[in-house]
């Protein structure tokens, strides 16, 4: 499904659209963030230079404009004309997948980010990486990145907070909260309200066992002090509630003969995993073809856990006061 825009106009109630700038934007995490909270947003620029990932902010949101490499960019016209700036600062330099050189790897944004703070004064800022942001060479990005918004007159706070509250995977991101002196809100309570867990996965039907297979073991049960969590179903050696490594992500099992292969989630799930709609990808070719699952997977794995991002827009819409929103330039 194609988006025809990324603009949602006054609701009901006349409440003006929040104004967003998306930097390091990826596949629009942050924007289906917004659409899972139902805030009236209004994006004036997305900046993205994975190529796949443009091909995807393209095709999904054609009027908004792909200012590319953050770094290059003018942003003086954006200044003081913009409600909440939201970055997913590249986790590359951070991650515990990679080497780990912070601050000293070309990859890292965040003295531009600093930079940019600066240049656009959003009311708030919305930063995501990595939990070892937060720690990694003695916290250093994280302190220069705190001590910049600080200096520009920014209240700040940070927390990690695990999606496995509202998902089925775990995944620890550190969030960066900032508030502007005349913005409503405390970061630290929205943070608070927003770890203390959303909208709990939904039921999406009922299935009926036989009695006989209750019976003889073929069917595993929740319990009441189990309901909330997730209970995978096994046989063999494989049977729930054997221990093992924590995973970042959701362990789907396909049982082939004795049930011992493990299979890889589809696309699908993944987009699920992240909290992203079952469409997000529908109709978005690369050089006039499809993307490929591998490519998909990649994005995904790249993006915001969707529901926990919802939950703290939600924070700072509910603190945004109508007659202080950004006007149009």
């Amino acid at each position: 499904m194609q988006t025809n825009h990324i603009t949602r106009t006054r609701d009901d109630a006349g409440v003006p659209p929040l104004k967003v700038l998306s930097l390091c934007s990826g596949i629009g995490g942050d924007v289906a963030a917004l659409e899972y909270a139902g805030i009236p947003h209004d994006v004036a620029a997305v900046a993205e230079i994975d190529p796949i990932a443009s091909a995807v902010l393209a095709q999904k949101f054609p009027t908004v404009p792909n200012l590319g490499d953050l770094t290059l960019a003018d942003w003086s016209k954006h200044h003081e004309a913009i409600d909440i700036l939201i970055a997913g600062i590249p986790c590359q330099p951070y991650s515990v997948a990679g080497r780990q050189r912070g601050v000293e790897d070309r990859r890292d944004v965040t003295a531009d980010i600093v930079r940019i703070v600066r240049d656009v004064r959003p009311r708030y800022v919305l930063f995501e990486n990595v939990a070892q942001y937060e720690t990694l060479h003695g916290g250093k990005a994280l302190d220069e990145l705190r001590t910049g918004l600080v200096g520009f007159g920014y209240t700040v706070d940070h927390l990690v907070i695990d999606a496995a509250q509202v998902l089925p995977q775990r995944r620890k991101r550190l969030f960066i909260l900032g508030c502007r002196g005349d913005a409503g809100g405390s970061p630290s309570q929205i943070l608070a309200d927003a770890a203390s867990g959303g909208r709990r996965a939904e039921a999406c039907g009922t299935a009926r066992l036989p009695s006989a297979d209750a019976a003889s073991g073929g069917a595993s049960v929740l319990h009441p002090p189990r309901l909330g969590t997730l209970m995978a179903s096994g046989s063999g050696m494989n049977r729930p509630g054997m221990r093992g490594h924590e995973l970042d992500f959701l362990v789907v099992q396909a049982f082939e003969g004795l049930g011992l292969v493990v299979r890889r989630p589809t696309p699908l799930e993944a987009l699920r995993a992240q909290g992203f709609p079952d469409d997000w990808f529908d109709g978005i070719s690369l050089a006039g073809k499809a993307l490929t699952d591998l490519q998909k997977y990649k994005l995904i794995g790249n993006s915001w856990p969707v529901p926990v991002t919802a939950a703290i827009l939600a924070g700072i819409f509910r603190h945004a006061q109508p007659g202080h929103l950004a006007q149009a330039a």
